[in-house]
């Protein structure tokens, strides 16, 4: 099953997380730009870049307290306070790193 990432206000899809927890910035197109396993998030390297910890907060550094946004229960990603996504996935914290990745990353 593929898991989308929405922009928060509509159903515009910006990327998705596939069955292997890789991350791609297209939705149709095989694009990797990373992937996310037992919550660190990697890049397209293969290398730590992030963590979202059990609380929501996703973080830009696997070990210290960096945390540059946050996913809700309900799927909805925020950075500095500012609603900037919306994810519909059964690991909301997965895909929320997913989003931030993108934002941080590729966009």
């Amino acid at each position: 099953m593929i898991n989308i990432v929405n922009f928060p206000f509509n159903t515009r899809a910006v990327a998705r997380l596939d069955d292997n927890n890789v991350v791609h910035n297209h939705i149709y197109h095989n694009c990797p730009i990373g992937k996310i396993d037992k919550n660190i998030v990697y890049n397209n390297s293969n290398y730590p870049i992030g963590r979202v910890d059990e609380n929501g907060f996703v973080h830009d550094h696997t070990q210290r307290n960096s945390p540059i946004g946050k996913v809700d229960k309900d799927g909805f990603v925020y950075k500095n306070n500012s609603l900037v996504g919306r994810i519909d996935c059964n690991n909301s914290l997965c895909a929320g790193a997913v989003y931030l990745l993108l934002i941080y990353n590729n966009r």
